[in-house]
């Protein structure tokens, strides 16, 4: 194998393992978010809140499942 290839496919290799390294640490924070969303939400519930200037229509049941959509205009 000539030194472009394994340099490319060394630099390759670091980008992956950098890239699975940030998505594991996004999965952690998304995991907790919604454990941490889970606990202060109420069942079968819909309400409006508005974050950072947007509003989001959030619905819950009775299974403390939970949906989170952008409302363009309210």
């Amino acid at each position: 194998m000539d030194i472009e290839r394994r340099l490319a496919i060394s630099l390759a290799v670091g980008r992956y393992l950098r890239s699975a390294d940030r998505f594991n640490e996004a999965s952690k924070e998304f995991t907790g978010a919604c454990k941490s969303l889970r606990k202060h939400l109420g069942q079968a519930q819909r309400f409006v809140v508005q974050i950072d200037f947007k509003h989001y229509l959030v619905t819950t049941d009775c299974d403390g499942n939970f949906d989170i959509e952008h409302v363009p205009s309210i």
